[in-house]
């Protein structure tokens, strides 16, 4: 089977989800996808991401011109400004028509792992991995501009879309209930993955501290500053705790400074929380050391598709600290979880304190963890994918 992947709007730039996800995805289809062969299509500024892949006899490359991308981008952006789904579904349609029809003669599939299509005519079955339909939930947390893009773009993609890829039934649900054009049958529910073995092998991390200047115990929470995040919340918590305990529990936050940045400065410098350190961005190295370092891992949005923090930290050996949203509760089924309601500071408050100091108990659902997280390897969810794509075709 053909399989063509389209990684044209994966930004190279930016350190989150959506990257890991494509790469831990891609990494899964190189281990358990003999047999099959993979057309890679992406742009010449991100090739280099997908290098690695070009050693695989199984996997090819097709790079797509920057220049003329660009120009295609401003075609659509200028139908998305008509506010007119129609309107922008031709521009779209004509801009990648080119693209589009190589995709079509080199594929039998067409996987999408970045949220939206980019045509919506196409002879070859399209699958699409919609991860989230936040814009739904919390319109607040966007811009006018990324709310029309949205309402637009998913909108299109999900009525387009032949079948869509859902990380959790609590997503799976969502799309069903906003989404008409949509039937269950659809949609597929494959839980993301994690590289087990990038996590689990252990780092030495003497100079993991000295390197930052870190306290030797520390919460981390991994995650981009975006409101939705819920970052305020920890830091409510703690503060709390200091306030009622007169103890300082450290937290230690990376991610890139999104449009919550300003807010989280603002609360730390506020309230004085010299215990609480944003690093930003750091080395994969080092984020896989902070993991294996810290004490508890928190994981505090209040919507998610699913959290690759939690398979992360589990397969680091690391506790977890998350909120109780449904994605994180249908993870809970496999994996012990310290779960608290995502707004409620008193609660997350009594719940670190309680876990802060029992470290039996944190070593045993550590361990329990570890034994377990073999079932979200990328290269299990990569054969599921395969099932999905082989059901496809041959249908």
């Amino acid at each position: 089977m053909r399989i063509g992947i389209n990684c044209l709007r994966i930004d190279p730039s930016y350190v989150g989800g959506l990257n890991t996800f494509t790469l831990g995805l891609l990494n899964g289809f190189a281990t358990a996808g003999n047999g099959h062969r993979f057309i890679l299509y992406v742009t010449q500024s991100n090739q280099s991401l997908f290098a690695k892949f070009e050693k695989w006899p199984n996997f090819e490359i097709v790079v797509t011109n920057d220049r003329t991308l660009a120009l295609r981008k401003r075609l659509c952006q200028a139908g998305l400004l008509s506010g007119s789904r129609g309107f922008y579904r031709i521009a779209s349609n004509l801009s990648y028509r080119g693209i589009q029809t190589k995709m079509d003669s080199d594929s039998d599939i067409i996987y999408t792992p970045s949220v939206v299509l980019q045509s919506f005519h196409t002879r070859r079955p399209a699958v699409l991995s919609m991860h989230d339909i936040q814009h739904v939930h919390y319109p607040e947390f966007f811009t006018w501009e990324k709310r029309l893009s949205r309402n637009i773009t998913y909108g299109l993609s999900a009525r387009y879309a032949s079948y869509l890829q859902a990380s959790s039934e609590f997503i799976k649900a969502d799309i069903l209930s906003h989404f008409p054009d949509m039937r269950p049958e659809r949609i597929e529910t494959i839980s993301e993955g994690v590289m087990v073995e990038d996590f689990a092998a252990r780092r030495d991390t003497s100079q993991l501290c000295a390197r930052y200047d870190l306290p030797e115990r520390f919460l981390f929470y991994p995650a981009q500053l975006w409101p939705h995040k819920n970052h305020i919340t920890v830091l409510k918590a703690l503060k709390l705790i200091e306030v009622r305990e007169s103890m300082k529990i450290p937290l230690v936050m990376t991610g890139a400074e999104f449009s919550a940045g300003p807010a989280i400065a603002k609360f730390i410098s506020n309230e004085r929380m010299d215990y609480a350190r944003y690093l930003g961005k750091v080395p994969f190295e080092d984020l896989v050391g902070l993991y294996q370092k810290a004490e508890f891992l928190i994981a505090a949005g209040v919507y998610e598709a699913s959290c690759l923090p939690v398979l992360e930290a589990a397969a680091a050996g690391t506790p977890i600290i998350a909120a109780r949203i449904a994605p994180n509760e249908e993870l809970g089924q496999k994996l012990q979880l310290n779960l608290f309601s995502p707004l409620d500071v008193q609660e997350l408050a009594t719940l670190i304190l309680l876990r802060w100091g029992d470290k039996i108990t944190a070593s045993a659902q550590a361990a329990h963890n570890r034994r377990t997280i073999s079932h979200y390897s990328w290269a299990n969810a990569a054969r599921k994918y395969l099932n999905l794509f082989e059901r496809i075709v041959t249908s």
